[in-house]
């Protein structure tokens, strides 16, 4: 089945791809731009991601009212690349999200996949580890998170720290509702090595945020499986 995936370049979309990859085929990636930029998933981030994985790369920008502005969007993926399903890091449904993504792809005959849904939290923390990706700290909120954990690395120390955090103030430790974000630094399916360069980090509200402003790409030393 021709699939797209909904990229946001954090460990949940990454590790989608990374499952999904092995039974359809990921024709591209796509990135829906809301009006206000994200502060923890920014345009730049994605554009290097799109370089790295090399695959078709879509920046669909969403005007008000969303609903049908997604659905628009769903209906230019089946219309115009032929894709047959979306794929999204969805875990579970929440106050803002719900079941979005089942909701606005209903009666286009785009099926949705996703293969984190309702997982087992440390499992999937588990396979972030076990897939070989690596994933960094970019987003973290007050009262779950200190600025400290900007730029952390996801070890098995961190989830460790993350179960800590949990069992103290309920934080979920996969950040579903919003207490962190990440960004995926490398992957098996990455075709080059993306580093970051140079970051700032600053405080908006109740955020922490790292800012990424300078990535170098270089050829990869090993590659991951073949697709």
């Amino acid at each position: 089945m021709k699939v797209a995936v909904s990229w946001t370049g954090g460990k949940d979309s990454a590790l989608a791809y990374y499952k999904t990859v092995k039974e359809h085929d990921i024709k591209m990636l796509v990135n829906f731009l809301w009006e206000k930029p994200s502060s923890s998933h920014s345009f730049l981030t994605t554009k290097f991601h799109s370089e790295v994985i090399q695959k078709q790369f879509l920046w669909d920008k969403l005007t008000p009212p969303y609903d049908s502005s997604y659905k628009e969007s769903i209906l230019e993926l089946r219309d115009e690349f032929g894709i047959e399903a979306i794929v999204t890091g969805d875990i579970t449904e929440d106050s803002f999200h719900g079941k979005w993504i089942d909701e606005v792809c209903r009666g286009t005959g785009v099926k949705v996949i996703k293969p984190l849904w309702e997982q087992d939290r440390e499992e999937i923390m588990g396979e972030v580890l076990s897939a070989g990706l690596k994933v960094v700290f970019v987003c973290v909120k007050e009262p779950w998170f200190n600025e400290n954990w900007l730029g952390r690395v996801i070890d098995k120390q961190c989830i460790r720290d993350l179960k800590v955090l949990h069992a103290k103030n309920g934080v979920d430790i996969c950040g579903e509702f919003g207490e962190y974000h990440t960004m995926v630094v490398d992957a098996p399916f990455f075709q080059k090595t993306l580093k970051v360069c140079k970051f700032g980090n600053r405080k908006v509200g109740h955020s922490y945020i790292m800012d990424p402003i300078e990535f170098s790409i270089k050829p990869k030393l090993t590659q991951g499986f073949e697709e």
